[in-house]
Order: structure tokens, then sequence, then C-alpha cells
């Protein structure tokens, strides 16, 4: 007889072994491209955040020159204060809640990453186990991973209705 062709049960348990092994596999390049993608958007927010600090750098200067001008008119003075500091208030607000959402979206990601190599080394640990408890592990590692993928996607609208929440209050304040 052939290796293949021996017991049942050893041929089912080569191929659940062979399907799980895929199922790693799959899960590694997952972990993979999860982690690429958050350092891609992590970047960006760094970027981005260097933008903001570009900006309020240039907006410090501005301001400086508004201080000098204000000096000089008394009547015009008060009511120009007033709109100075509220102009510094919606940038400093705003360069916060950048940095709070950037925090948030590596804190996100960290986490994404952690839950699928928490799952890959699960799957591993796994390849020992019975195949009635193999079935119902799958089951809640697909539904876990389903469920952080969703976080994953819907990161970019929670970051959008975030930024639109704190350009609302921002607005408010001014």
């Amino acid at each position: 007889m052939t290796e293949g062709s021996g017991n049942p049960v050893e041929s089912g348990f080569k191929s659940m072994q062979d399907a799980l092994g895929g199922a790693v596999a799959a899960q590694q390049r997952s972990v993979g491209l999860a982690q690429d993608w958050s350092h891609g958007v992590i970047d960006s927010y760094k970027n981005q955040a260097e933008s903001y600090r570009a900006l309020m750098e240039a907006m410090k200067s501005s301001l400086a020159a508004l201080e000098t001008t204000l000096k000089s008119q008394e009547e015009t003075n008060k009511a120009l204060r007033q709109s100075l500091d509220a102009y510094k208030s919606v940038l400093e607000n705003a360069s916060n809640a950048q940095e709070r959402n950037m925090q948030l979206a590596q804190s996100f990601f960290n986490d994404v990453v952690g839950t699928l190599s928490g799952q890959l080394e699960s799957s591993r640990s796994l390849l020992l186990e019975p195949a009635s408890r193999q079935q119902e592990f799958f089951q809640n590692v697909t539904q876990e991973w389903l469920d952080a993928y969703m976080k994953l996607l819907n990161a970019p609208m929670e970051f959008y209705k975030s930024t639109g929440r704190a350009s609302g209050r921002g607005g408010e304040s001014a």
C-alpha cells in the first residue's frame, strides 16, 4: 500500500493539516498586508501633522505681525485681540485633534495586527486539537477577523466624522 492510501483517519488528518496550513499562510499574508497598510496610513498622518506644524509656525509669524499692528490701533485692538485668541484656540484644537486622531489610528492598527497575530498563534496550536474543536475555532477566528477588517474599513469614516465634530466645535467657539 502507498502512503496516501493508508488509514482513512490518517488521510483525513493529513487533509485537515493541509487546510490549516493554507489558512495559517493566508492569515500571515493578511497580517503583512494590514501592517503595510497601517504603516502607510500612519506615515500619511505624520506628514499631515508636519504640515499642520508648519502652518502653525506660519500662522504664529503672521499673528506676531498682527500683534505689532494692534499696538498702534487702540480702538480696534480689543476686537482684533478677541479674534486673534479665538483663531489661536481653533488652530490649537485642530492640531490637538489631529494628534489624537493619529494616536487613535495607530492604536487601532496595532490592535488589528495584535488580533491577527494572536489568531495566527492560535491557528498554529490548533493543529494538535481534535477536528471537531478545529471547526468551531475557525468559525470564531473568521468572525473575529471579519470584525477587525470591518473596523479597519470603517476607520477612515470614523476619522472623517471625528474631524467634522472637532471642526464644528471649533467654529462655535469663534
